[in-house]
């Protein structure tokens, strides 16, 4: 985990590097009249891409894999369309038990754009809300009785097989997502972003004998709490859409 920090940061730093470079260069080309002007009306366009976060984690922890695929389609000067696909699996030990998560996610919903750009310009910072979904199995690999016998001191007995062990299918949870967050153009219709994401869990299908401890996209999921938090940090490119007069 040390290891998948230290991936983050030294990316923080470049896409600030880059970002502070291209916003010297456009103020550079800029008409001292210019700064005051605000972006012009833009041409529809589609953005896709990758979570770099989920793939950086998956190289660097053994006991998490998961990849997500992005893409937003703007519709508007602030408007934009967004959705978000993808799996995880999570082997988890919490308190007595081990379990494994795995399944797929889907988000849908909107972004907008709370920044007014320079002309020439094209960064956004964003509130947005999805509605979110899950189908996910999960697996009780092992959990731990306490032995209080007369006869002995007490120990703990790990249960590998048999009662409640096993793996649950067809499993799905149902949750709003609250979203802020900011997409900076680093090159030519290439963006980095970072987006923070508060999580509401609506309805989610419990397996028998256990609970969804954790939920793909959710994160952590607890009898008491039904708020989750996430974060994603992508790598875009955007394809303008340009119609003839």
């Amino acid at each position: 985990m040390k290891l998948l920090h230290t991936w983050v940061f030294y990316i923080s730093i470049f896409i600030g590097t880059l970002t502070i470079n291209g916003q010297e260069s456009a103020a550079a080309v800029l008409d001292p009249a210019d700064s005051l002007d605000l972006k012009s009306t833009p041409h529809l366009s589609l953005r896709f891409g990758v979570d770099l976060f989920r793939i950086i984690r998956s190289q660097s922890t053994k006991d998490f894999q998961g990849f997500e695929a992005v893409v937003d389609f703007r519709i508007s000067e602030d408007l934009y369309i967004s959705a978000e696909v993808g799996n995880e699996q999570v082997t988890k030990q919490v308190e007595q038990v081990n379990f494994t998560t795995k399944g797929n996610y889907y988000k849908l919903g909107f972004d907008y754009n709370m920044f007014d750009n320079w002309k020439g310009m094209d960064n956004q910072i964003v509130l947005g809300l999805r509605l979110a979904s899950s189908s996910h199995n999960q697996f009780l690999n092992s959990y731990m009785l306490l032995d209080r016998s007369p006869f002995w001191e007490e120990s703990e007995i790990q249960i590998n097989s048999g009662f409640s062990t096993g793996e649950r299918q067809n499993l799905n949870a149902f949750w709003l997502e609250f979203v802020t967050g900011f997409k900076v153009e680093v090159l030519n219709n290439i963006y980095f972003g970072l987006s923070l994401r508060l999580n509401r869990l609506l309805s989610d299908s419990l397996p028998d004998n256990f609970d969804n401890i954790y939920i793909p996209g959710f994160n952590k999921k607890t009898e008491e709490n039904k708020f989750g938090a996430s974060f994603n940090y992508t790598l875009t490119y955007r394809i303008p859409f340009k119609f003839k007069k």
